[in-house]
Parts: structure tokens; C-alpha cells; sequence
């Protein structure tokens, strides 16, 4: 079988974190060494990233082969403030990009769309090559209701057009369902449960650690939690919280560190995938305080370590925490009731290795895409 995924993020030479739940979907399906996997896509860079030192020459046309997966990528440029310019541009390069990739490798049997936003490639895709493609959109744009009339007008397109359409929570799932009157099934998103594991040497410590990990803007709220935090634990140095991550927040989440002299609050900026494991096995809870999320696969990645989390009910998180024998849900934006969660969780006995089962039976490579493969097969006349 030969799949080709269309998607506008993707871990690239300028923003390795980029996209990283579509990169897990793809490890996952190339594990099964019957497929043949593409991946097309373009990736915003931003003028002030192309302004670093080096970065200037790293925009463009990019082909890499590993395994059995081929990957045709364009960095480009976007020109501020331009969106729907943007997206036009975009589109003729897409275009482009898979003429190249079919004219090497062949026609696909699927498309894999990722989020609505290429939706006219593979709209366009169907229509020239009769390939048929599914959605499984990432999206907040709606649930936050900041969407401009394209973005609407493309996804009710897009939706339509779709032979199967996929939202990576029951709560997303729910809205659009309701919001585009087209049937959305919940497929979660895919850890690697075999990187991330529990440590098999960590021994018991006074000191009770607390990690976040996030972009640093005001969507995943840390101010929040470094309140909620501070309220629960003051400068008892038996507890400590990790906040990983860089972000446009970072000086203001700085400032209310030090204005509460928070001495148990750490920043410790970004921090590569290996060391983030490393992070997740010295730490004893996780805690997400976002004011939304379509699912959050670093609560995954924590639980996969044997970590109980404290997680806002922000959308995304619901799918997760299904009982108080994995975590608990905070309602969203309340500091108050975050800060008496964090107590209840530290005073809460948990069963590390019923957490990392959960994780493996519900979110693994293996379980997720087999799920996957199915469906692809019911799609391939």
C-alpha cells in the first residue's frame, strides 16, 4: 500500500519540533514494512527565523529517503500579516511538489491530509489523479472561533470532499461533527510508548517534581499554573516545578516568577526530545494548564513514564484522563481549583505501571496504526 501525507508541519531544518504528532503517525506506519509512506509538504518559516545566523540558506526545496519513507518539503517563506496570499503561493508550490514526488515514485493509493489547510491540494489531488484522501484535523482555529471566512469555506470543502474524516479527541470530534454537519471519528494522536519509559533505576526522593512541557504562549497558560503552583507549595523546596519550553510568554512568565520569588519555579527553555524523556523520568507528576487543546500528546509521553498528570478539562485532555487512577481534570483558567488539584494529587496514591499500560493500550505505535492501516485498506478500491 502507498500512502502520501499531506502536511503543513513537520519537524524541519529550521523548527524541529514542528508538527511532531504527524512525524509519530509516520514512524508508526513505517514500522509495517508493506507500506510505502510519502510525505509532501510545505512549512512556514518566518522572516525573523530566516534572519538567524545560517538560516537564510535553509529555505527551499528539501528530498530525504529514509526507510521506506520519502519526504518532498519546501520551507517557505511567509510574508507577514499575507495570509491568504500566503496560502496561494503555497498551493502552486504543493502542486509542484507532488508532480515531482508521483513523476519518481508513483501514483499513492490514499492521501493522508493533515488539517484542512492544504485541503485544495488534496482536493486537487482527487480531482487530477482520482486518488481518494481522509482528514484527520489538528486544528484550534474553530474551537476558538478565530477563523477567517476562507478558513471556513476551505473546510466545509475539504470535509465534504473527504472519504473519512478524523478528530484526535471525542470533545473536537463533537464540535465539528455539530459545526460542519459531516461525521467526525476519533483516532487519538501516537506516542512512541517504547522511547518513552519509565526509569528503571530512579529512587525515592524527598523532593516531588513536577514538569510542564509546552510552547510558551498564552493559549497554554503557565502564568496559571506557576499561581496555582505558588498557591499550593509556596517555597517549599520538598516540591519543584519544571516548565519546559520557549515561547513569546517567556519574559512575562519570567517576571511573575520573580515578583512571586517563586525560588521552586524553574524556566528551563527548549529542550531536545532525548533530554525531555530524561526530564519526564525525574519528575514525579505532569501538570497541563492550557486554556484549549485538540488533545495534548505530552500527557501521553508523561503517562508513558509512569507519571499521574493534573490537566485542565481544556478539550483534548477529556479523551484522556478517563478516571482519577491516571490523573485529575481542573476546570480551565481556575487557579484556584488547579492549586487544590496539585495537593490532591500529591496526597493521592497511584499505581505507575497501570499508568504506562494505559498508555500503551490506548496510544502505542502498534495499536494506533493498525487501527489506521484498516481504515486506509476500507478506502482503496
Amino acid at each position: 500500500m502507498h500512502i502520501v501525507i499531506i502536511s503543513r508541519s513537520y519537524p524541519n531544518r529550521i523548527n524541529t519540533s514542528s508538527g511532531n504528532f504527524v512525524q509519530n503517525q509516520v514512524e508508526a506506519l513505517s514500522a509495517h514494512s508493506n507500506l510505502k509512506i510519502g510525505v509532501v509538504g510545505v512549512y512556514n518559516v518566518s522572516l525573523k527565523a530566516l534572519a538567524q545566523p545560517n538560516n537564510i540558506r535553509k529555505f527551499g526545496f528539501y528530498q530525504t529517503h529514509k526507510k521506506n519513507i520519502k519526504e518532498y518539503t519546501y520551507l517557505y517563506p511567509v510574508i507577514p500579516k499575507m495570509h491568504f496570499l500566503n496560502h496561494k503561493n503555497k498551493f502552486r508550490i504543493w502542486k509542484a511538489l507532488f508532480k515531482r514526488y508521483i513523476a519518481k515514485n508513483g501514483k499513492p493509493d490514499i492521501v493522508h491530509l493533515h488539517t484542512f489547510e492544504a485541503g485544495n491540494v488534496a482536493m486537487w489531488i482527487r480531482k487530477e489523479y482520482g486518488i481518494p484522501y481522509i482528514v484527520t484535523e489538528h486544528t484550534t482555529l474553530f474551537l476558538q472561533g478565530i477563523e477567517h471566512e476562507w478558513h471556513s469555506q476551505l473546510a466545509v470543502q475539504t470535509y465534504a470532499e473527504s472519504d473519512y474524516n478524523i478528530a484526535v479527541s471525542e470533545a473536537a470530534g463533537d464540535f465539528l461533527t455539530k459545526k460542519f454537519n459531516k461525521q467526525f471519528h476519533y483516532l487519538p494522536n501516537f506516542v512512541n510508548t517504547k522511547r518513552f519509559i519509565p526509569a528503571t533505576d530512579k529512587k525515592k526522593q524527598n523532593i516531588k517534581r513536577f514538569i510542564n512541557v509546552a510552547y510558551l504562549d498564552s493559549k497554554k497558560n503557565q502564568a496559571m499554573l506557576i499561581k496555582a503552583f505558588h498557591k499550593a507549595f509556596a517555597n517549599n523546596p520538598d516540591f519543584e516545578l519544571s516548565i519546559v519550553g520557549k515561547g513569546v510568554q517567556e519574559e512575562k512568565l519570567k517576571n511573575l516568577i520573580k515578583s512571586l520569588n517563586a525560588t521552586n519555579i524553574k524556566l528551563l527553555g527548549y529542550i531536545t526530545q532525548d533530554n525531555i524523556v530524561k526530564l519526564y523520568q525525574q519528575s514525579d507528576y505532569f501538570a497541563l494548564s492550557s486554556d484549549i487543546e485538540t488533545f495534548g500528546v505530552v500527557i501521553i509521553e508523561a503517562m508513558s513514564c509512569g507519571l499521574p498528570v493534573i490537566a485542565t478539562s481544556c478539550g483534548g485532555p477529556e479523551s484522556i484522563i478517563k478516571d482519577q487512577s491516571l490523573g485529575f481534570l481542573s476546570p480551565v483558567n481556575d487557579m484556584d481549583a488547579f492549586s487544590d488539584s496539585l495537593l490532591k494529587l500529591v496526597e493521592t496514591s497511584f499505581d505507575t505501571q497501570h499508568i504506562r499500560n494505559y498508555a500503551i493500550n490506548n496510544f502505542s505505535y502498534d495499536i494506533l496504526s493498525n487501527r489506521l492501516i484498516e481504515k486506509y485498506k476500507s478506502f482503496i478500491k
